[in-house]
This record gives C-alpha cells, structure tokens and sequence, in this order.
C-alpha cells in the first residue's frame, strides 16, 4: 500500500527544505544592507558633484537589482506553489491506488469463494450420480444371482430324478437277469425310458443353457439386439425409471409394446418356432438412453439368423411401414 507523502515531501521520496522562504530572508537582508550603505554615504556624496551622478546610476541599478530579486522571490513562491500542488496530486493518486488495490482485492476473494462453492456443488452431484449408478448395477447383479439360482436348482433336482431313474434301471437289470428271456421286454421298456429321460435332461439343459447379449439403446433409435429381434425407445421417464417403445420379433412377425415398462422387470416371451423362453430386461434408465440385456437360448441366433437371411426382404419392408 502506498503511504501518504508527509508535508516536506518532494515528489520523489526525499526530504527537501522550504527553500523559497530562506532566500526571501536572505534577499531581503542584502536589499536592507545595500539601502543602509547608500543612507550612510549619501550626505557625502552631495558634496562630490562630479560623482553624483555615477552614484545615481549605481542607486538605480541597485533599485533595478531589488526588482530582480523581488521577481526572483515571487517565481520561487510561485515554484514551490506549484510544488505543493504536485504533492497533492500525488497523495490524491496515492489514495486512488490504494481505493482501486482494495476493491480488486475484494473481487478476487470473492471470485475464489464462487471458484470453491461450484466446485464443492459440482462434486457432490457427482457422488450422487455415481452412487445411484452403484444402486443401479447391485440392484441388476442380485436379479442375476436370483435367477441364476433358481436355474442350478432346476437342473440338481432334473439330475436327481435322472440318477433315481438310473438306480430303478439296475434294480430291473437285477430282476431280468433272475427271471431269464421274460425280462427282457421290461429292459428294453426301460431302455427306452432311459433314453427318454436323457433327452429330456438334454433337452432341460439345453434350456437352461441362455445366452445374455447386453446392449445400450438411445431413445428415438431402433437397434437390432439380436439375429431377428429389434428393440426401439420413444420415450424414457427417469425419475420412476420407466420406459415406452416396442420389440420386433423378426421371426415371429409380431411386435411386442412396451408401455411404462419398469426397470428390473423382465418382458418374458416364447419364440413360436421353437416355444423357448426369451428375457428381456432394462436394467438402467436415462435421459437419452436406455441400458439392459436381452437373454436369448443357446442356439436360438443360428435358427433366427437363418430365418432372417430367407425371410428379411419381405419382413423388414413391412416392419419399417
């Protein structure tokens, strides 16, 4: 900060005296002196007529001399007029930086604390938002883990019933070899059972054998998750998290609606070809986009791709109308 410059001060921070009234005092005092001597010598001069008017000369260029000086006195009181001006106008500068230093540091501490208030709110937008996609992908992983329980289960209790099967078989085998020829129609019953059974196994496994196909879908676009299957959003609510559009099923020829379909809710359907399960799920909603996976039979894509190689010309015109 700028200090202001005390009364003696000259414009460049030293320390000047008040020199105009010292040479008044001075001047005047050689003015008096050169007066005092020509009092003194005057009644001596009127008797020397020949140098009376040398000394009127001298007197008149003593007089001439004291204007000088007097003009002199008068632009050295005007000089340091000036000088105090100069010093007002530099302590009125001075006051003027410190006034304009003040408000620009004021405006700097007040932009710093907009700076940390937007950045302290933006980072917590951002921890929620992170902490909702969190929610969101627990919430899809249990719904996995659920499902996919339910399906071990099925298949340890299809493997039981197969293995009492196989214990029944041998207890017959038993019985066939002590009772001779007769039993053999009864093995051959069972060994047809048998292998009934085991196509049944085979065929449980193969349904229980799905295959997830994930996707991310924007709103207002149509996406092909799948070999015939087609999924397009036209409207998306995220704070119910709920979503509108439809599925087109190539190889069925149909459309299946979806009309506030809840996240986390799976739209079951049957493919009328082979009657076996597919599961579509959305698992996340935003604005723009929807997010899920679509879980589809193991060799449901070769049947589906085959159909919409024969059947793609005719289907999709009348899929776009």
């Amino acid at each position: 900060m700028f200090d202001q410059p005390s009364q003696h001060e000259s414009p460049f921070g030293m320390n000047s005296p008040r020199r105009p009234g010292l040479l008044g005092v001075v001047c005047g005092l050689v003015v008096f002196g050169i007066a005092g001597s020509l009092w003194f010598a005057y009644p001596k001069l009127k008797d020397h007529d020949p140098s009376r008017a040398q000394w009127e000369s001298v007197h008149k260029s003593v007089d001439a001399l004291g204007g000088r000086l007097d003009q002199q006195k008068s632009k050295l009181t005007e000089w340091s007029n000036n000088q105090d001006q100069l010093r007002d106008q530099i302590a009125a500068f001075r006051r003027e930086m410190r006034s304009r230093i003040e408000t620009a540091r004021k405006q700097a501490n007040r932009s710093a604390e907009e700076l940390f208030d937007r950045a302290q709110k933006q980072e917590q937008t951002d921890t929620q938002e992170a902490s909702a996609k969190l929610a969101r992908l627990e919430l899809s992983r249990d719904a996995d883990q659920t499902q996919i329980a339910q399906l071990q289960e099925d298949l340890a209790r299809t493997r039981q019933e197969a293995a009492q099967q196989a214990a029944a078989l041998n207890e017959v085998r038993q019985q066939i070899a002590e009772n001779g020829a007769s039993a053999e129609q009864k093995l051959a019953s069972l060994q047809a059972t048998e292998d009934r059974d085991r196509r049944d196994v085979d065929t449980i496994n193969d349904k229980l054998a799905v295959r997830r196909v994930d996707f991310e879908v924007g709103k207002g676009k149509s996406e092909e998750l799948a070999p015939g299957i087609s999924l397009e959003i036209s409207g998306t609510d995220v704070s119910f998290r709920r979503v509108s559009g439809w599925m087109w099923v190539l190889p069925d020829r149909r459309t299946i609606w979806l009309h506030d379909q809840a996240a986390q809710q799976p739209v079951v359907f049957y493919g009328y070809p082979d009657g076996q399960k597919r599961e579509l799920v959305i698992t996340n909603v935003s604005k723009g986009a929807v997010a899920g996976y679509l879980l589809l039979p193991k060799d449901a894509n070769g049947k589906e791709a085959a159909f919409a190689e024969t059947a793609a010309p005719a289907v999709l015109a009348a899929a776009s109308e």
